[in-house]
């Protein structure tokens, strides 16, 4: 590995370090007013006292595990209580979501190598050669750094609003059980994804397994509704891998596989989850089916007509742009192939149906009465949450970085010649006219679609503000100060 190499992978784990202390650093969201405090932190309290029994556990076996972690700590202050579970679920979601990032992109992304040698990008090493090695070695740490940025998207783009805050998902759940659970229901995709789409030897795959099925029982008793999201998933995934199900060597064990997970879901959900939705009370009455889907359309349209949906707070403007760039890109490589090979277009499809269907379910009627007749109509927003849209603009900078087509019409652009790092000297005159071209073609672009594609004026206006995004983004900061996130003291 050349000095460059190294300075990159130096920088990589200092950036690691600097947020690991940045997260150290930021306290909790506590407002009297909020579930974090009101119900969260006063339950586990109630376990703690022993005033509460465990009766309970069916709906609050979050609360009780804390609970007992911190009589065995022998830590009885309840700000202190918040400030560990903040820092722990916090560190524990950017901890998973970086590996379902690099897990996502190591398959999308495929190593330049792995078509012409028969190499894994997930495993295995590139060819001899120094040359060769020192391209491998900048391939795994465009990755690495691509899957950073994917977490910071997915911190700073998801959130919501409620009474007078607007804050990123991290800030009002990381003292609550979701702040567990969100995470592990990614653990899950993450893992049923690498059953699909790498070659695994069967005691890794029996190892994954076991695993979805820990977590998925983890899930059921802290907060099931995640596995509803992982229900949803997982069957989209095996549609989109029908073919290469039937046509794999081993297809006997991956189709035992996909019925071990099915039959573990379907425990879990039968003995585990306590709520019981009224979709199947709705189904087996005397109703129609006309009146049926009337009820449930009439539902849906009242949950995104009174904002029960959340929209866009729930979904900020960087997460749909992010998915307005996938859903460019794979319009681009469906009229130009991807003759290079470096791209995993059927993985890609298969994210990008599931960011769809994630993100339409709160903002399509029917579709948000049906989730609300599974769950609840107040709780339809979250379905936003189980979006992986955070992988496509990382993706989209591979793409425009890697792709020969692009970068033949950009190599004349000065900053994308800067980004490929070729030995050129730039004139501050040249880096200027670069820039005005970039902002005029920004600014006819904004225009056109102010004046033809959006004929409300305030949505263009949010949509281009960023507001969303930046209130979440300022709601992390903001942790830094604990005066500016507590007020239940």
């Amino acid at each position: 590995m050349n000095n460059r190499l190294k300075g990159y992978a130096v920088a990589f784990y200092v950036i690691i370090a600097v947020g690991f202390v940045f997260i150290l650093f930021t306290n909790p969201f506590l407002v009297k007013l909020y579930d974090p405090y009101r119900y969260h932190l006063t339950t586990i309290n109630e376990f703690y006292k022993g005033t509460i029994g465990k009766d309970r556990l069916g709906h609050d076996m979050w609360h009780f595990v804390w609970a007992v972690v911190f009589k065995l700590l022998g830590i009885n202050d309840i700000f202190i209580w918040a400030k560990i579970i903040h820092v722990f679920q916090f560190i524990f979601a950017a901890v998973i979501m970086y590996y379902f990032s690099k897990t996502v992109l190591t398959i999308l992304l495929k190593s330049p190598y792995s078509k012409l040698q028969g190499i894994k990008s997930s495993e295995g090493f590139p060819p001899s050669g120094n040359d060769t090695n020192d391209k491998f070695a900048l391939w795994s740490i465009q990755i690495k750094y691509l899957s950073l940025f994917s977490v910071l998207l997915w911190f700073i783009g998801n959130g919501t609003f409620s009474v007078h805050h607007q804050q990123a998902w991290i800030m009002w759940y990381s003292v609550t059980y979701q702040g567990l659970t969100i995470p592990l229901f990614w653990y899950c995709i993450a893992l049923t994804l690498k059953i699909f789409y790498e070659e695994l030897s069967h005691q890794k795959l029996l190892f994954f397994i076991v695993q979805i099925a820990i977590a998925s029982i983890i899930i059921a008793k802290f907060h099931p509704m995640e596995l509803l999201y992982y229900l949803i998933s997982l069957p989209i995934i095996l549609l989109m891998n029908m073919k290469k199900v039937f046509n794999a060597k081993n297809k006997i064990i991956l189709l035992i596989t996909i019925a071990i997970v099915f039959f573990l879901m379907f425990v879990t959900v039968k003995y585990f989850v306590n709520r019981e939705p009224t979709l199947p009370k709705l189904i087996s009455s005397n109703e129609s089916i006309g009146n049926i889907i009337q009820k449930i359309n009439d539902s849906g349209r009242t949950i995104v007509r009174s904002g029960l949906n959340r929209y866009p707070n729930s979904f900020s403007e960087v997460a749909l742009f992010s998915l307005i760039a996938g859903v460019l890109f794979r319009a681009y490589y469906f009229i130009k192939k991807d003759k290079n090979g470096i791209l995993n277009m059927h993985l890609f499809n298969c994210l990008l149906i599931l960011s769809f269907i994630f993100f339409l379910i709160p903002v399509v009627p029917f579709l948000a009465g049906l989730a609300g007749y599974m769950t609840i109509k107040e709780l339809v927003y979250r379905f936003f949450f189980a979006s992986p849209w955070f992988v496509f603009l990382p993706f989209s900078l591979y793409v425009i970085v890697h792709d020969d087509l692009i970068a033949n019409t950009l190599s004349k652009n000065t900053f994308y010649r800067i980004i490929k790092e070729k030995d050129i000297e730039v004139s501050k005159r040249k880096l200027f006219i670069d820039f005005i071209a970039v902002s005029i073609v920004l600014l006819t672009l904004f225009t056109v679609l102010y004046k033809n594609v959006f004929p409300v004026k305030r949505n263009i206006l949010n949509q281009f503000s960023f507001k969303t995004t930046i209130l979440n983004t300022k709601s992390i900061i903001n942790s830094l100060d604990k005066n500016k996130v507590e007020s239940a003291r």
